[in-house]
């Protein structure tokens, strides 16, 4: 008995290492992209500055676009470190990937073994998307997390029943719930809810539905969202309330104004980003409907439940992005690991269904190798990054075919029980290589801190700055100054004609669209040939006229006066 418990311990020690290992390493090796990540750092960061939590804010203004859980984790880090910065950022979005790698692993073995359980967390961390989520400041991971802490507590509560234990369990399902409400919403709530509803029906068990207790269940996620919604309302008014509780959900989801997509969108997207794993679940499917019996049947069919109402639903809105479905990717590993699992046990009757995904993921990495140096010679933007950055994208992709190759061999070799950590070790090797080498060579195009801090360097503590045509948070956050919000054309003409000294950051798209010259010059650009900044300002006071005698080379040296209706030239 004392050394099952070590051993488990073991495990688990092991498990949180590796998962640490994979997403916690170069956090802050690269500075914040577009679109989301600035945003949501400089809403902690105004946490900090002003001490009011309750309301998000940026550039000084009311944000209603979000709840505000993953800000305070944020500056609640940031506090920490004495700011907000890079790792602030993204931190807590590390550390929920890894909570949700525990979570997969506890919910693998209570349902379908530890084997399932290793297998399930391994397809879960190195999934393509799962890789670049758990490293960025973005939502979308924490509400992960907080959805699969949901599902765990009540498939605890219902194992908790089938022992004859009759308290309300159940019930730390809603409350979990409402933390992910709290966090992006009430997609926190509803296809969790919907998938346990789903599930009763295709089991056709009415008594899950008793043991719920959805009425009072429903109160505590009430609770938990009124304990941050009433007191955010109070001090932001009606208003606040109307776009977070009716614009930003029931009218995103039913009529939205952008990211409108078909409605078979996800089954386009999501095998890209649940690779390599999604070659097996296929496989993984058939292998598990055949082999499975009893109580490991009857939760294979809960994740499948999960799966298909997440994507319903999601479906069902005209606004889809990938990371919407982002919460049923821990049903799909599971139903992935117990897929592999049953392999193993029914080996090598499946083999073919592990040989043709491997083989197929080997010949896509050869592709890919051969075709990277083409694709980034059609990239203007490639020959102004690092020399480093092609080779080292090849060594990547490469690295990702040799572990689909040694998984080929050993399952040749009829040894299936090492086929998936191979594959997922290759995998994590890449995930790494992409955080630590390839992001950083990626920031000049990616992130406007280098153009942020030449714009710091030479304003005055009096100028003025804005961004057009939209505020860009990433120039206020670093800057830590507030920027002037342009609305139109009529606004932006206006301020470049400020008899006060201004900067204005300006895409170049919209640049080249404006009717006429700004009477402003080109400071500085960022090498972004698409969605990238110039930073203009107004030309130099003319100078004087030239002292009689003086010489030419004292007529070259003074500042040119013939810019000040382009942008192309530099003072």
């Amino acid at each position: 008995m004392i050394a099952e418990s070590n051993r488990q311990r073991w495990s688990w020690f092991l498990l949180a290492s590796l998962a640490a290992l994979l997403f916690l390493p170069g956090l802050g090796n690269h500075g914040l992209w577009n679109p989301d990540e600035p945003r949501y750092a400089e809403v902690a960061r105004e946490m900090l500055l002003t001490g009011d939590w309750s309301v998000p804010h940026v550039n000084g203004r009311l944000y209603a676009q979000k709840p505000p859980l993953h800000f305070w984790l944020i500056a609640a880090v940031g506090a920490m470190r004495g700011g907000v910065d890079e790792v602030a950022a993204r931190l807590p979005t590390a550390l929920a990937a890894i909570g949700t790698i525990l979570l997969i692993f506890a919910l693998g073995r209570r349902l379908f073994g530890e084997r399932a359980a290793w297998y399930a967390t391994a397809v879960f961390a190195t999934g393509l998307k799962i890789l670049r989520q758990g490293r960025f400041a973005q939502i979308d991971m924490l509400l992960v997390f907080l959805v699969t802490l949901a599902v765990w507590f009540w498939v605890r509560a219902e194992q908790l029943h089938e022992r004859g234990d009759s308290r309300p369990h159940h019930l730390l399902f809603f409350l979990a719930a409402g933390l992910a409400t709290l966090a992006k919403g009430p997609v926190g709530l509803l296809p969790p809810l919907l998938s346990i509803l789903a599930f009763a029906a295709l089991t056709r068990d009415r008594s899950i539905l008793r043991r719920l207790r959805m009425g009072r269940g429903l109160l505590i996620w009430l609770a938990v969202v009124a304990l941050w919604l009433l007191p955010a309302t109070l001090s932001a008014g009606g208003e606040y309330l109307q776009q977070m509780v009716v614009k930003q959900n029931l009218t995103r989801y039913a009529n939205p104004w952008h990211h409108q997509k078909p409605w078979y969108y996800y089954l386009t997207v999501i095998p890209g980003d649940f690779f390599p794993w999604s070659l097996l679940l296929p496989g993984a499917w058939i292998a598990a409907r055949r082999e499975l019996a009893g109580p490991r049947r009857r939760w294979w069919l809960f994740t499948l439940a999960w799966i298909v109402v997440t994507i319903v639903f999601f479906s069902l809105s005209p606004a889809k992005r990938t990371v919407y479905v982002l919460t049923m990717y821990p049903a799909m590993a599971l139903a992935v690991g117990v897929g592999l699992d049953c392999w193993i046990e029914g080996w090598p009757r499946y083999r073919r269904w592990l040989l043709i995904p491997l083989a197929l993921i080997a010949l896509l990495a050869t592709a890919g190798c051969i075709a990277l140096p083409k694709l980034a010679a059609h990239q203007e933007a490639t020959a102004l990054l690092s020399p480093r950055l092609v080779p080292l994208a090849m060594a990547t992709v490469a690295t990702i075919g040799l572990g689909a190759a040694i998984g080929l061999l050993l399952a040749l070799r009829g040894r299936p029980a090492h086929i998936a950590t191979a594959l997922a070790a290759a995998m994590a090797t890449a995930g790494l290589a992409i955080a630590l080498l390839l992001q950083p060579l990626l920031d000049p195009v990616k992130s406007a801190r280098p153009l942020a801090m030449e714009l710091l360097q030479r304003i005055g503590p009096d100028d003025r700055y804005a961004t057009y045509p939209r505020l860009d948070a990433n120039f206020v956050f670093y800057t830590q100054r507030f920027a002037v919000e342009l609305h139109g054309e009529e606004e932006l003409y206006r301020f470049a004609s400020s008899p006060q000294r201004v900067w204005l950051l300006v895409e170049r798209d919209n640049l080249v669209k404006l009717k006429k010259p700004l009477g402003l010059i080109e400071v500085a650009r960022d090498i972004d040939l698409t969605e990238g900044y110039v930073l203009l300002t107004q030309p130099p006071a003319p100078s004087p006229p030239p002292n009689e005698g003086q010489d030419d080379a004292g007529a070259m040296n003074r500042a040119p006066t013939d810019r000040g209706t382009g942008v192309r030239g530099r003072p």
